[in-house]
């Protein structure tokens, strides 16, 4: 068994297998954690929309929105829309134990154009958790960390 690491398409020996990842994931949840207490939040409640998609290539996108949104009246309610939403598209690659790092050429929030978002992963079956480093938030006194659960979308079964 192998590893992909889509930098320069080197193929490396870890300890995740390329194929458990590839795939399309259905997110289950959306949390931020206190890294002090282990206090965890839903900020955008329980009902999501959200979808990730990793490619045997090394390309993966992501959207996450809160569930249940209405139609947008104002400029003032298209700018709550899109601070309430995630998007981005980039280049990823595993790097030994559970790191996962995606080097984004697309995204909804312009700084992170060109930048590295890292992510910890922990695979479980048809169920991947991806947890960010620490993220310092300005809403917040203390680092907190998004914990972000999916689930493997199957593919129809054929009769």
């Amino acid at each position: 068994m192998f590893e992909i690491s889509h930098c320069n398409g080197e193929l490396k020996d870890y300890p995740m297998h390329a194929e458990d990842l590839v795939g399309i994931w259905i997110i289950d949840s959306f949390q931020i954690e206190d890294r002090a207490t282990g206090k965890r939040t839903q900020p955008w409640g329980e009902r999501l929309s959200g979808m990730v998609i990793f490619n045997p290539e090394g390309r993966m996108s992501a959207l996450i929105t809160p569930g249940g949104r209405s139609h947008p009246k104002t400029e003032a309610d298209e700018a709550a829309a899109f601070r309430s939403m995630l998007a981005y598209s980039g280049r990823y690659r595993v790097e030994p134990p559970n790191r996962l790092v995606t080097t984004v050429d697309i995204a909804w929030f312009e700084p992170w154009v060109g930048g590295e978002q890292v992510r910890y992963f922990d695979l479980s079956g048809d169920s991947l958790t991806l947890t960010s480093a620490p993220l310092n938030m300005p809403q917040q006194n203390a680092p907190m960390f998004a914990v972000v659960t999916w689930r493997r979308e199957l593919a129809p079964q054929c009769d």
